[in-house]
């Protein structure tokens, strides 16, 4: 699917997701879309997740899948999007095993992290929430990550001592944004 956004001066910009293929550099055109059952049903044996639990079997998400031209799943997001509040908040996103850095030591793509946050940025913009998202930080570690390198700011948690809630917005999320944008 294409999607041409407008730009200050009124061209049209055409969004490509991809991600960083690690043993070529490549990079490897993506395709985001609602994950199927068959796509969630693919996670029960060597994904991190079982995406078919009920700890993300929540009707209220909207589950994407991110493949390759091929059909390869390359990564899996869970995005909650209300129309009360003036963010998407990310639920979780999660790397195909071969990717994931805390199942592998050599990934097999790199940037997917950044891709599914762009992609929530663009539910947000879509939605007209000026594409800003929410999520939580699983460690301080990748809270240090996301701040550092995405540009997000720590905001409130939901409950004290709870995980760290972070926000990308305004010039950050822009950025990450443009990324994918040609």
């Amino acid at each position: 699917m294409t999607i041409r956004y407008n730009t200050i001066r009124g061209e049209k910009m055409i969004l490509q997701y991809f991600v960083t293929e690690t043993a070529t550099e490549r990079k490897i055109p993506i395709e985001i879309d609602r994950a199927t059952d068959a796509d969630l049903a693919g996670t029960k044996s060597c994904w991190q997740t079982d995406w078919t639990s009920e700890f993300i079997g929540d009707p209220d998400l909207e589950k994407y899948a991110a493949k390759t031209e091929d059909g390869e799943i390359v990564a899996l997001g869970a995005y909650r999007e209300t129309p009360e509040s003036m963010f998407v908040y990310i639920e979780y996103i999660e790397s195909h095993p071969d990717s994931n850095p805390t199942l592998v030591s050599h990934r097999k793509y790199v940037d997917i992290g950044r891709m599914m946050i762009a992609f929530g940025i663009q539910l947000s913009i879509d939605s007209g929430k000026n594409g800003v998202v929410t999520f939580e930080a699983k460690t301080d570690e990748l809270a240090r990550h996301y701040i550092s390198d995405f540009g997000a700011v720590r905001i409130f948690s939901k409950q004290s001592g709870g995980p760290i809630m972070l926000m990308i917005a305004d010039n950050a999320a822009l950025t990450i944004f443009n990324t994918y944008l040609s």
